[in-house]
C-alpha cells in the first residue's frame, strides 16, 4: 500500500511515538510510506533517512495547504491516509471529505470533538478510548475498532544491562537504592503528588528506596509537587531527571515503575517498563487495566489514594523475589498483547479494508 501518515504533535508524546513506531513498522512490512508533520517536529528527527517527510502547518483556512497535500496524495496515488491526534484527524477528515481520499485516525484521546464520525475508520488505542468515541464522538460501531499501542519490544530486550548503572551514576543516584520511576511529564492529572506523599510510608518500610521522575515539569505544578516534598522531608530521596532521550536505558535503571495518574490513556511508558521486566503500580483509570494485570504483572490503586499506593509499593519494594515474578510476567504479556508484532497484523488490515 501507500499510505500517507499524518502527525500534528511536535515534541514527545504517547500519541507521536505511536505514529514512529507505526511508520517504521509499515515500512517493514514493505509499504510505501510518506509522512507529513509540522516544521520542528521531534517524530521528523527520528524518522529522517527512512522515508520522504513533508512539511505542513496543517492550516485548514485557508484551503490552500489542504489542496497542496491533496495534490500530492493524488500525484503519489496514496491508497489511505493514517492521522494522528486531533489536528492531523481534523485535516484527514477534510480531505477525505472534499477530495475523497480515504482516511483512517488513531484515537489516543478521550475528548469530545465532533470531526470523529467522519473518517472511514478510527483505531482505538484501548478499549477505554473505544467505549468513549462510540457514546460521546457518535463514531458508528462498524468504523471503529481496538487497536492497541504497541512498542518495539525487542529495542528492550536487548538493552545492555550496565546501561542502567551508567544512568545512576550520571544523576548521583546510589546503585544500591531500590529506585521508584514516575516516567511522563509533570502534569497535574499525571498525580505525581500523590506518589510524593505517600513516600514517607514507603521510606519507613523501605529506608533505602529513591524515586526518580523523568519528563518535562509544567510549572506551576511541578513547583507544588517539589514543595510538598520538601514539606514532607522527603525531598532528598527524589531525582528530578527531566527529559532523557534514551529511554532503554531510564527502564534499566529502574526496579518499580509508579505511575499514579488521575486519567490516562494507555501510557506507553507502562509498556516500556514490562518490556524490560520491571513491574507496575499504577492507578485503575483509562486504558491502563487492559495492560496491567493485578497481582500478575504489578498492582493497580483507586486515584488519588495515597494510602493504598503506599501499601502496593512496599509490597512490591520489599519483596526482590516477587518483583522479579512480576516484572517477568510483565514481559510476556507484552511481548503477546503490546508488541510490533501482535498488533501490525490488524493495523493493517484496517489499512488494507478502508484502501480497498
Amino acid at each position: 500500500m501507500r499510505i500517507m501518515e499524518i502527525v500534528s504533535g511536535t515534541a514527545v508524546n504517547g500519541a507521536v511515538v505511536t505514529c514512529v513506531e507505526t511508520t517504521r513498522a509499515l515500512i517493514e512490512l514493505g509499504h510505501d510510506v510518506t509522512l507529513i508533520c509540522r516544521p520542528d517536529a521531534w517524530v521528523a528527527e527520528q524518522l529522517e533517512g527512512e522515508l520522504e517527510i513533508v512539511y505542513s502547518d496543517l492550516h485548514r483556512w485557508p484551503t490552500d495547504e489542504l489542496r497542496r497535500i491533496a495534490t500530492m496524495a493524488r500525484e503519489k496515488q496514496i491508497d489511505v491516509l493514517h492521522t494522528h491526534m486531533s489536528r492531523a484527524n481534523f485535516f484527514g477528515v477534510l480531505l477525505r471529505r472534499f477530495w475523497k481520499i480515504p482516511c483512517v485516525a488513531t484515537a489516543n484521546n478521550r475528548y469530545i470533538q465532533g470531526h470523529w464520525m467522519f473518517n472511514d475508520h478510527v483505531m482505538a488505542a484501548s478499549e477505554a478510548t473505544r467505549k468513549f468515541h462510540r457514546r460521546y464522538n457518535l463514531v458508528p460501531a462498524r468504523k471503529i475498532d481496538v487497536v492497541h499501542n504497541f512498542i518495539d519490544d525487542r529495542r528492550f530486550h536487548a538493552t545492555a544491562a550496565d546501561k542502567g548503572i551508567a544512568l545512576r551514576d550520571e544523576l548521583g543516584i546510589e546503585r544500591d537504592s531500590i529506585l521508584i520511576g514516575a516516567v511522563g511529564d509533570i502534569l497535574e492529572r499525571k498525580g505525581l503528588i500523590y506518589l510524593v506523599r505517600a513516600l514517607p510510608e514507603i521510606r519507613d518500610a523501605a529506608p533505602n528506596v529513591h524515586l526518580v521522575s523523568v519528563g518535562y515539569p509544567e510549572q506551576p505544578y511541578a513547583g507544588n509537587v517539589r514543595e510538598e516534598a520538601k514539606r514532607l522531608g522527603v525531598e532528598g530521596h527524589i531525582t528530578w531527571a527531566g527529559y532523557q532521550s534514551d529511554v532503554t536505558a531510564v527502564m534499566s535503571a529502574l526496579d518499580v515503575m509508579a505511575l499514579p495518574t488521575l486519567e490516562d490513556n494507555l501510557p506507553l511508558s507502562i509498556l516500556e517498563a514490562m518490556a524490560s521486566s520491571i513491574p507496575i503500580v499504577a492507578t485503575d483509570v483509562g486504558g491502563i487495566p487492559e495492560c496491567v494485570v493485578d497481582g500478575e504483572t504489578g498492582y493497580l490503586v483507586p486515584p488519588a489514594d495515597t494510602k493504598q499506593l503506599a501499601t502496593a509499593l512496599i509490597k512490591v519494594l520489599t519483596n526482590e523475589a516477587h518483583r522479579h515474578e512480576l516484572g517477568n510476567q510483565g514481559r510476556e504479556f507484552v511481548s503477546r498483547h503490546f508488541s510490533r508484532k501482535s498488533q501490525m497484523a490488524r493495523l493493517e488490515q484496517v489499512l488494507e479494508k478502508v484502501a480497498a
